[in-house]
């Protein structure tokens, strides 16, 4: 089908329906055939079942007459041992008739267990035959006495013979077995006629079947063809256009709806010129942790709401669109400043603030909007777009919020595509440093440990805290690269202190989850350990609670606990901004608890914060826990951390961040204090 002309009527040749008619043909005579055999295969188990029923009907019409046979004989046995005028001889052909009738009834049983197995794998004996079984046990028991003997037993021996010979339970049974054999047999003969017929009618209908799929598909496809070209070029228009899951604008016709909002003017003045609008990039900060945490069922439904919120909020004419992912755009006619833009942006943020809930569980996520006015910021749609992504991208550093686009942006986002670039060569010259922070015992003001944190020494910017390149490190290898620098000096610092007798507690080395979800990190802390000659538990590792809703959280924590095993400590950092829960800290190995420094600078400024604090020290402690401070810098912080049970504190309070060459004379002089 050619899309290139909407116009354009397709030929479909006739012999392709010819084909397609020859395919029904031979499927449907196919049919025919697996119908016939299933029904012969059928009518060969039922005729088989009848074929066995009319055997057991048989063999216990035979056993009836066999067990007649060996009354009367074990009564003529018994009578004759009371008659003196009996020779003997007489009655020893009488026992040898009674032992081959009990043979023959014993195989007659067997002949028709085997037939019942047939029937049924779980047959088991019925009341006639465990019946019977008595009776022949009885006779053999006549049989084995001498002549003598049964002469004069015959007092007790005679309510056997009665018993032999009238017994009315076994008579019954042989009645009922036989009527029942008899019905199964009819039921056997009624099942093959029923299949019989069935496969008549099948044969009928499959013959007419064949005729139908001839004949009337020629003229049905002649027929319907056109309205079948038709429905699916409006279903191909809508897949073109729409996005599949939420019914949005797609990709695609996004970018077609923004190029004709920005068309030029013509070269004759005969079209007005284009109207400003505003273009908004929308990104769902936390749906990534939903969608990992509950599935992508509950991720895509939240997108389907996330996309009715936002279309909900958009005045007529607005075009929405879903651009892949998490990812929406806005296109709003009319609003063509800054101010009117970030009125929408708060109806949008209004929206999407309130809580999803599906399935019992409540979903709080925040959104990050990026936007751009025409013509302003851009005057055509590929400038539009990068302008609205910087400032998207501004947006998602401080997350939850929203930035319009101006020239400071466009200069940091150069600036930093200017430090990604040279991170690659940083991490070959070897341009990352490690400074350490002490971390304190606040009771006592000694000395416990360090925490290792990377700085990045540039040709022209100096020395670079992590907050300016970190984020920039979004590659694996890059990262694992870097780490592996930081690890490797780290090992040879601790060398050093060992060889100048100096007590440093342990170095904390935050690991980040791409070196810990394989084998890396275990193997650059092990090689580090034995080329430098250090301990394990001269190591610690600090990892976010990020960790808990990685796709590979379980290979994570594998790693940590090989690594605890071997003696290296583990601290879970940032606690409290991330997404653990109680069952995450109770099923996490771990030994130290670190407070974010965001909450510890809200000490004497916000009670909620102080009380979260002392809730963080009472878990720690109740979990037999280290709970570690970071960020403390007053006086008065070290105050609230004692008086809460806090222990160990780390911050500018107590000490900066130094090289191993300045931190090295303060570790001694603390020592010395101590």
């Amino acid at each position: 089908m050619s899309h290139g002309d909407p116009n354009k009527t397709d030929y479909i040749p006739l012999d392709r329906h010819i084909k397609s008619i020859s395919r029904y043909y031979l499927g449907t005579l196919a049919a025919v055939i697996v119908i016939v055999l299933i029904i012969y295969a059928a009518m060969q188990v039922v005729l088989e079942r009848h074929s066995v029923q009319q055997s057991i009907s048989f063999l216990t019409s035979n056993q009836f007459i066999q067990f007649q046979q060996l009354k009367g004989t074990a009564r003529a046995l018994m009578r004759g041992a009371t008659n003196e005028v009996v020779p003997d001889n007489v009655l020893n052909h009488m026992i040898d008739d009674l032992n081959q009738q009990i043979a023959g009834i014993r195989d007659t049983g067997a002949r028709l267990h085997r037939l019942r197995l047939q029937l049924d794998k779980d047959a088991r004996p019925s009341d006639l035959d465990l019946r019977l079984a008595a009776f022949i046990e009885r006779a053999e028991k006549l049989g084995k006495f001498s002549n003598d003997s049964r002469s004069r037993h015959y007092s007790f021996w005679g309510p056997i013979d009665f018993a032999a010979a009238s017994d009315g339970a076994i008579m019954r049974g042989f009645q009922l077995e036989v009527a029942q054999s008899f019905d199964k047999s009819q039921d056997s003969i009624v099942a093959a006629k029923r299949i019989s017929a069935l496969l008549i009618l099948s044969l009928l209908a499959a013959l007419c079947l064949v005729g139908a799929l001839v004949i009337l598909p020629l003229l049905r496809k002649l027929r319907t063809e056109n309205d079948k070209k038709e429905a699916f070029e409006r279903e191909l228009s809508v897949l073109v256009h729409k996005d599949s899951l939420t019914g949005l604008c797609n990709r695609r016709s996004f970018n077609q709806q923004l190029e004709r909002l920005v068309q030029p003017r013509h070269a004759d003045g005969g079209q007005p010129a284009s109207a400003p609008f505003a273009l908004l990039l929308i990104d769902l900060d936390d749906f990534k942790a939903v969608n990992d945490t509950f599935g992508h069922q509950t991720g895509d439904r939240l997108l389907i709401e996330a996309a009715r919120r936002i279309t909900s909020s958009l005045a007529a004419g607005a075009i929405a669109a879903r651009l892949g992912g998490d990812e929406f755009a806005v296109l709003a006619p009319g609003v063509a400043d800054n101010a009117a833009a970030e009125a929408l942006v708060a109806r949008l943020r209004a929206l999407l603030v309130v809580p999803f809930a599906f399935e019992g569980h409540t979903h709080r996520i925040c959104a990050s909007i990026g936007g751009a006015i025409f013509p302003e910021h851009g005057a055509d749609g590929k400038a539009l777009i990068r302008c609205a992504d910087l400032a998207l991208y501004a947006a998602k550093v401080e997350r939850n919020s929203e930035v319009m686009f101006n020239a400071a942006l466009m200069a940091d986002r150069l600036a930093e595509s200017r430090l990604r670039a040279e991170l690659y060569q940083a991490v070959e010259a070897g341009e990352f440093l490690v400074y350490y922070q002490p971390k304190i015992d606040i009771r006592t003001g000694r000395h416990l440990a360090f925490e290792a944190l990377v700085r990045w020494r540039h040709p022209q910017l100096g020395i670079l805290p992590p907050g300016r390149f970190l984020h920039l490190l979004d590659t694996a290898p890059l990262m694992t690269a870097m780490t592996e620098i930081v690890v490797n000096r780290v090992a040879a610092d601790i060398r050093g202190w060992r060889d100048a007798g100096l007590e440093f507690g342990s170095v904390a080395i935050n690991m980040p989850e791409t070196a810990l979800i394989s084998d890396a990190g275990y193997g650059m802390l092990s090689g580090a350990v034995q080329r430098h000659a250090i301990e394990w538990s001269d190591l610690a590792i600090e990892i976010t609670e990020d960790v808990f809703v990685n796709k590979y959280a379980q290979q994570i924590l594998a790693t940590v606990l090989k690594l605890r095993e071997r003696g290296v400590s583990i601290a879970l950092d940032d606690f409290g901004t991330g997404f653990a829960s109680l069952t995450n800290l109770r099923n996490f190995h771990f030994d130290d608890i670190k407070i974010d420094r965001s909450f510890v600078s809200e000490i004497g400024k916000e009670v909620k914060s102080e009380q979260i604090i002392k809730a963080m020290i009472n878990l720690a402690a109740n979990l037999g826990k280290r709970c570690v401070a970071e960020g403390v810098e007053t006086e008065e912080q070290v105050l609230f951390l004692r008086q809460a049970g806090c222990v160990i504190a780390q911050g500018y309070f107590y000490a900066q961040p130094q090289p191993f060459e300045a931190a090295t004379p303060s570790l001694a002089s603390a020592l010395a204090i101590s």
